[in-house]
């Protein structure tokens, strides 16, 4: 695994639980080599996953739209920093830069691209790993919600698969290190049901 996308909230009232984390995540990837790219935030959890990785000398990509560029919301400090018009242009450029995705606690904006990402490999978009870190099992509620599309017929039972809850960073790393691609004949069977 080359390159990853972490979504994570920005927020600068996160509590410290999710910011430890956020940074174990980064100094982890770094470690392992993996190039980060993320939302391109210096505060909050963003800012937590970015010190993580410069931490272990590692490379860490910002991906921020225009706008926040101009509300001075880019973090100076990493590597390289792509700047795009707008947010659907950002979840884009990770998706196609990526071999993997994390999710991190965050608010409606992180809510958007782990939907995104599970539709991406709900219709075959994509075939790369989406993994959750579910630190003091914030993600429990969602997980109940997707649940209960399955129960309702919404989504299949084995899309329930395209999600992989992860308790700590290591876990997460590690379940991305070891990921099997489903195939495309698979996805491509799913999407059709």
């Amino acid at each position: 695994m080359e390159a990853v996308g972490v979504f994570c909230s920005s927020s600068s009232r996160t509590p410290a639980p999710y910011l430890d984390d956020a940074y174990r995540l980064g100094a982890l990837l770094a470690k392992e080599k993996i190039t980060v790219y993320y939302g391109g935030g210096a505060i909050g959890a963003m800012g937590a996953l970015a010190d993580g990785v410069l931490a272990e000398n590692g490379l860490i990509v910002g991906v921020i739209p225009h706008f926040m560029m101009q509300l001075e919301w880019g973090n100076p400090r990493v590597t390289e920093m792509i700047v795009t018009r707008n947010l659907s242009e950002r979840k884009t450029i990770i998706f196609e830069k990526t071999r993997g995705i994390i999710v991190l606690p965050g608010g409606t904006g992180t809510l958007d691209e782990l939907a995104e990402a599970l539709s991406h490999k709900k219709l075959g978009l994509f075939d790369i790993p989406v993994v959750v870190l579910n630190t003091l099992n914030f993600f429990d509620p969602l997980l109940m919600f997707l649940q209960r599309m399955v129960d309702e017929a919404f989504i299949l039972p084995e899309h329930m698969n395209f999600i992989q809850v992860a308790q700590t960073p290591e876990a997460a790393v590690e379940y991305l290190k070891n990921y099997q691609p489903l195939g495309k004949d698979t996805l491509r069977n799913m999407a059709a049901l």
